[in-house]
């Protein structure tokens, strides 16, 4: 068997297959849960840490089945969707 670019393997590890996440949801998700509960937490009360514990709890329920939802869902809310040249 001859040794070419074709017949080339390399394993692949599965921590660079995995999206990173913070305790389940995405990176940028968990971040704008922890920001927003800080916001509320400074404007109104203590008390809002348990908004930010709830909206934590649903961003968990929906990225059971798909740990990169949420991610596909603030980039369709942050992109633009018409490009302008």
């Amino acid at each position: 068997m001859e040794n070419n670019v074709f017949n080339f393997s390399r394993p692949v590890y599965k921590a660079i297959q995995e999206p990173n996440q913070l305790l389940g949801i995405g990176l940028i998700p968990a971040m704008f849960i922890l920001i927003f509960t800080i916001i509320l937490i400074n404007i109104i009360n203590l008390w809002c840490a348990i908004i930010g514990v709830i909206l934590f709890i649903i961003a968990r329920k929906i990225c059971k089945k798909d740990p990169l939802q949420l991610i596909i869902v603030y980039e369709r809310i942050l992109e633009p969707e018409r490009w302008y040249a």
